[in-house]
């Protein structure tokens, strides 16, 4: 409380309580018949001036300053209430903010490190707290950890390197002073290794056969052995606002941030190494987002779903473009729109085209030397057209078993953006709240072709 004083000619001394209560008590005791009389200067002395002193500074908490309701710019896209998403052969990802003020998950694509094809790294980084560690570990997580692989000793593991770069990772961020954290859930694809890393609630989902595998394992307070190494370290959990969490503030165990709970809560991931196999079909990386409202082997069963429908969508449009004759049409069901024109076509061509007695056309059924002697007396365009029209059946053959063959390689291969869509929409009609980030990655993409 701000302390007042009183300005007097004969006495600059500031008043204590004590005294400013006994000028309250006698200015409340002046009577009315006393207001008569005149103001002299010497009862102008007890005119008083009461200043106010500024307040001090309050000081905000680092926690508190990292919050902006601007819109942020990661990676030169603008991050605010729209979502945000890349399609690509290889991966999509889509991203979706939640009922937070602003959208604090973040991604990483890497594609075609050092110039080869097969080699890539993914991560998906839930932040919390602020958007500063996210924003921070998508910038430089992926340097750290290959930095380390290529640094490593010979009898030095692959999975060692990479936890010397977590938390090499944590370490820097936590030399700015600021207290916000992310959990990270990463993978790197290599030489057919997968090397797939997690702190926290990100989990990482393989399909293999239809089948999901789940390759992570989630870092939270209520797991026994991680509550268990947080009471051995003198901490504590408890139940707060529904969920146990680090001395009742954060749910997770692991991270990389969090420097007020940094003695308890660590940076040290999971690692797990995979070998590519061609039954594996596409590696699912999300936020706890899309965990907390969607089981695993329905998000695999939804993304086979969807990039089976998009793809046999876009099999039988391009089959339809192929042909133009009636002979193509037997086993392909086009669009509405493309079978009206085509009918249209079909009848204005029966309508314009010559009788069969004017130009001595026979069909098909004629012998191979009625064929080949017609044929030398017709005109160059109508030969042009009648080989296009032997053509086209061959064509369509070919085409129907190239589909045939390929099909478990392109199942995966396209609308990629537009299953990541499909699984967030299925998270926030259920309920979720939370930011969401889903990235899938098509494995067949980085087989080695035999």
């Amino acid at each position: 409380m701000p302390s007042i004083s009183v300005a007097k000619e004969d006495d600059q001394k500031p008043l204590g309580n004590a005294d400013v209560s006994q000028f309250r008590y006698a200015k409340a005791d002046i009577r009315p018949s006393s207001l008569s009389t005149p103001v002299t200067s010497s009862s102008s002395s007890l005119c008083l001036s009461l200043k106010r002193k500024r307040p001090p500074m309050i000081e905000i908490p680092q926690v508190l300053r990292e919050i902006c309701t601007e819109k942020l710019i990661f990676h030169e896209k603008t991050v605010g209430d729209q979502p945000l998403g890349f399609d690509g052969d290889e991966v999509g990802v889509f991203s979706m903010k939640g009922q937070k003020k602003v959208m604090e998950d973040t991604h990483k694509i890497v594609s075609a490190i050092n110039g080869h094809s097969r080699k890539g790294f993914f991560g998906v980084y839930d932040g919390h707290g602020g958007t500063k560690a996210a924003e921070f570990v998508a910038e430089n997580l992926h340097r750290n950890i290959l930095e380390m692989l290529d640094n490593r000793g010979e009898h030095m593991k692959k999975e060692n390197s990479i936890k010397a770069a977590y938390l090499k990772t944590d370490q820097d961020f936590l030399k700015q002073g600021l207290s916000s954290g992310v959990c990270c859930v990463t993978a790197l694809i290599e030489e057919g290794v997968i090397l797939v890393s997690n702190l926290g609630d990100c989990r990482a989902v393989l399909c293999r056969d239809g089948m999901a595998e789940v390759l992570t394992r989630d870092h939270r307070a209520e797991v026994e052995d991680e509550r268990k190494r947080i009471e051995n370290k003198g901490g504590y959990v408890e139940i707060h606002r529904g969920a146990w969490r680090v001395h009742g503030i954060l749910s997770v165990s692991r991270s990389i941030g969090d420097n007020h709970l940094k003695e308890w809560v660590m940076a040290e991931p999971d690692t797990k190494i995979l070998h590519l196999t061609p039954d594996m079909e596409f590696l699912l990386l999300a936020s706890d987002g899309l965990w907390e409202k969607v089981g695993s082997q329905e998000a695999v069963d939804t993304v086979t779903r969807s990039c089976l429908a998009a793809n046999k969508q876009r099999s039988n449009v391009n089959l339809w473009k192929e042909g133009d004759g009636e002979s193509d049409c037997e086993n392909v069901n086009p669009p509405p729109k493309v079978r009206r024109i085509s009918l249209v076509k079909q009848q204005k061509v029966k309508n314009h085209s010559p009788s069969k007695e004017n130009c001595g056309y026979k069909k098909s059924h004629l012998r191979k030397d009625e064929n080949e002697s017609y044929g030398e007396n017709l005109s160059p365009s109508l030969k042009l057209q009648r080989i296009s029209l032997m053509k086209q059946p061959q064509m369509k053959i070919h085409l129907q078993n190239q589909e045939n063959n390929h099909h478990q390689q392109t199942t995966i291969s396209s609308g990629l953006m537009a299953t990541c869509k499909e699984l967030v929409n299925l998270a926030v009609n259920r309920g979720s709240m939370d930011d969401i980030t889903v990235m899938i990655i098509n494995l067949k993409k980085f087989q080695f072709k035999s």
